[in-house]
C-alpha cells in the first residue's frame, strides 16, 4: 500500500514538473478571475468603458447597433452618449473616432454574444453600454492574455527548461504592469497586443522551420492586426526580417529569401492589407483621405529630434524600469543572448532600440494616466526571451542562479504591491516625481506631504516638445480640487451606498472604506468633474461662452458644461 502511494506521488510530482508552466497559467487565470469579481468594475457606469477605450470600442455600437458611423445618434441623445463617445471633427466637418479599429475586431466576438443576451434579457438594455457589455470587455482581455501566455509558453519551451519557462510566465504575467491591464483596466489595448505579438513570434519561428503559403498569409494577417491596434507596432516586422540573423551574410541571405520566394512576400503583404481595408474605407468616409492621421487633429505628434529616452526608462514620473523593474533584468538579458541563444540578439536588440526610440519620441512620452509606462506592455512577450537568457546564463553558478530567482520573486511581489499603491493613489497616474515616489515608498496610502510635492506636466508645452513641470501656484489650485480621502468616503456614503433598514453608521463607514480601497481613483475623478462643473457655472463670462457653444451644437447648457468639465479633466486643464 505504502509503495503504491509513494509511486503515485512520484508520478504526480513528475507530471507537475513537466507541466509546471501550464499550472502557472492556470493559476494566473483563476487569480485574475477572482480579482475581477472582487472589484466587479462592470457594475459601475463609466469604470470599464473609459479613457481611450471609449474610442477603441465606439466602432461596435455605432456600426452594429445604431448603424450610424456619423454619430448622429450621439447628438440626438447627448445626455446618454456625450460622455461615452469622444469623436473628433475632421476637416470635412464629419465626426470621427480618433483611434484605429483593430481592437474592436478583438472585442467583437464577446460583444456579439452579450448583445444577443441583452436582446432577450428583460433586465438589461441592448444599447452597447449596459452591464453585460462591460462584463464582456473585462473578460475578453483575460481571455486573450491566457491565449498569449499559452503561445509564449510554446515559444519559450524551445529555448529554456520547464522551470525557467514557469518563472518567465510568472514574471511576465504577474510581475509586470500587464497584470493591471488585464484586471483593473482590462479593455485597454496593451494586453491584447501582448497576446498577438506573442503569437506573432511563434508564427515567425514555425514559418522559418518550414515555410509555406498558409503561414505566410497568417503572418500578414496577424502583422496587420497588430499594427491596426497600435500603428507604431509596425516595428514587429523587424523581428520577421531579422529572426536568426547573426551576421551581414545572414542578413543578405534573408533579403534574398524574400525576393526569391516572392509568393511568400506577396501573401504577407496581401494578408496585411486585407486587415487594413475597413480602416482605409472608414478614413476615406470621414476625411476624404485613405491615409488620415487622426491624432494630428488632437495635437498629437512625434519629436524624433528630441526623444525622452532617459525619462521614459528611469524617471520617477513614468520610467519603465522604475515601475516595472523586472524589465530592467530583461533588458540586461539582451546582452547575454549571443552566448545563450545565437541568432536572437540582433532581432531582439534592434526591436528594443526602435521601440524605446519611437515611444520616447511621442509628445506625451508618459502616455497619459497609467500604471507604469503602459506602452511597453505590448513587447513583454519579446522581452521574456532575454530574461530567460539571463536566468540561463547564471544557471551554471548556483549562487547567482538562486539569487536571481529570489530577486525575480521579490520583484513580482513588489509589482503587486505597487498596483495596490496605484489603486489607492499612493502612486499617481501622472503627477509623480522623485520626492513623491519616496514619500509614499512602501506605503499603501498617500500622505499629506505627498500632495504638497507632486508636480504636473505642462501639456501645452509638451505638445511643442518642451517638457517642464507646472509652477507651485498651479499645483495649489489643483490640490484644492483633488478630493481628500475623507471627501471621497463621504461621497460614497451619500451617493453610492444603498442602505438597509437598521444599518448603523459604523457598518456604513466600513462599507464606504472598502469601496474606497477598491476604486478611489474613479470616485476621485467623479468628484473632480463635479467640482469643475460648479466652477464653470460660477463663472458668468465662461458660462456665456459655453452657452453659445451649446446652441451651436444643439445640446442643453448642462450637457455642454459637463462635456467641457470632462475635457478639462482629461486634458489636465484645471
Amino acid at each position: 500500500m505504502k509503495k503504491n502511494v509513494s509511486r503515485i506521488a512520484s508520478e504526480v510530482i513528475f507530471y507537475l514538473k513537466r507541466r509546471i508552466s501550464t499550472l502557472c497559467i492556470v493559476l494566473i487565470a483563476v487569480g485574475a478571475t477572482l480579482l475581477n469579481f472582487s472589484h466587479h468594475k462592470w457594475m459601475r457606469q463609466g469604470s470599464v468603458i473609459q479613457w481611450d477605450v471609449k474610442s477603441y470600442y465606439a466602432y461596435l455600437p455605432a456600426a452594429l447597433i445604431y448603424k450610424d458611423l456619423s454619430f448622429q445618434f450621439r447628438k440626438d441623445n447627448i445626455e446618454k452618449f456625450g460622455d461615452l463617445i469622444w469623436p473628433i471633427e475632421t476637416p470635412t466637418g464629419k465626426q470621427a473616432i480618433i483611434t484605429s479599429m483593430g481592437l474592436s475586431f478583438l472585442y467583437a466576438p464577446f460583444f456579439g454574444v452579450v448583445h444577443l443576451f441583452s436582446l432577450i434579457s428583460p433586465q438589461y438594455e441592448a444599447d452597447g453600454y449596459s452591464v453585460p457589455y462591460r462584463f464582456a470587455l473585462v473578460f475578453s482581455a483575460l481571455f486573450y492574455v491566457i491565449i498569449g501566455l499559452l503561445f509564449l509558453q510554446r515559444v519559450l519551451r524551445r529555448f529554456f527548461t520547464e522551470g525557467v519557462v514557469a518563472m518567465l510566465i510568472l514574471a511576465v504575467g504577474v510581475g509586470t504592469n500587464l497584470l493591471y491591464y488585464y484586471t483593473y483596466e482590462a479593455p485597454m489595448p496593451h494586453a491584447y497586443n501582448f497576446s498577438l505579438i506573442s503569437i506573432f513570434i511563434f508564427l515567425i519561428i514555425v514559418f522559418y522551420e518550414k515555410p509555406n503559403l498558409s503561414k505566410s498569409f497568417y503572418i500578414g494577417l496577424l502583422g496587420g492586426l497588430i499594427t491596426l491596434i497600435r500603428p507604431s507596432n509596425i516595428i514587429v516586422l523587424v523581428l520577421l526580417l531579422l529572426w536568426d540573423v547573426k551576421s551581414i551574410k545572414d542578413f543578405k541571405d534573408r533579403v534574398a529569401f524574400f525576393f526569391l520566394r516572392y509568393r511568400y512576400t506577396l501573401l504577407m503583404i496581401l494578408g496585411f492589407t486585407i486587415v487594413w481595408i475597413p480602416q482605409f474605407a472608414y478614413w476615406y468616409y470621414v476625411s476624404g483621405k485613405i491615409f488620415y492621421f487622426t491624432y494630428g487633429e488632437a495635437g498629437g505628434k512625434f519629436f524624433f529630434n528630441n526623444p525622452q529616452i532617459t525619462n521614459i526608462l528611469i524617471s520617477y514620473k513614468k520610467g519603465w524600469f522604475v515601475y516595472t523593474p523586472v524589465m530592467f533584468l530583461a533588458f540586461i538579458g539582451i546582452f547575454t543572448l549571443p552566448k545563450v541563444l545565437k541568432g536572437k540578439f540582433i532581432p531582439v536588440f534592434a526591436f528594443t532600440l526602435l521601440n524605446i526610440f519611437i515611444l520616447s519620441s511621442w509628445w506625451c512620452w508618459w502616455f497619459g494616466g497609467s500604471f507604469g509606462n503602459r506602452a511597453f506592455i505590448d513587447s513583454y512577450g519579446i522581452m521574456a526571451i532575454p530574461l530567460g537568457a539571463l536566468i540561463t546564463f547564471f544557471k551554471r553558478k548556483k549562487i547567482f542562479y538562486y539569487s536571481l530567482a529570489a530577486l525575480i520573486v521579490l520583484l513580482i511581489g513588489f509589482n503587486n504591491f505597487q498596483i495596490q499603491q496605484y489603486t489607492r493613489q499612493a502612486i499617481h497616474y501622472w503627477w509623480m516625481n522623485k520626492d513623491a515616489y519616496w514619500e509614499t515608498f512602501l506605503k499603501l496610502h498617500p500622505t499629506e506631504r505627498y500632495w504638497d510635492v507632486i508636480t504636473l506636466p505642462d501639456y501645452e508645452k509638451a505638445r511643442q516638445g518642451v517638457y517642464v513641470e507646472v509652477k507651485p501656484e498651479r499645483q495649489k489650485m489643483k490640490q484644492s480640487i483633488v478630493p481628500t480621502k475623507q471627501e471621497i468616503i463621504s461621497y460614497i456614503k451619500d451617493n453610492v451606498l444603498i442602505y438597509k433598514n437598521g444599518e448603523n453608521s459604523e457598518l456604513q463607514s466600513k462599507k464606504a472604506e472598502e469601496l474606497f480601497k477598491k476604486d478611489s481613483a474613479n470616485y476621485a475623478k467623479i468628484i473632480i468633474i463635479e467640482k469643475l462643473q460648479k466652477s464653470i457655472k460660477n463663472n458668468p463670462s465662461l458660462l456665456e461662452l459655453i452657452e453659445k457653444k451649446a446652441k451651436k451644437k444643439g445640446i442643453s447648457l448642462d450637457s455642454m458644461v459637463k462635456l467641457d468639465a470632462i475635457w478639462l479633466y482629461e486634458n489636465d486643464k484645471y
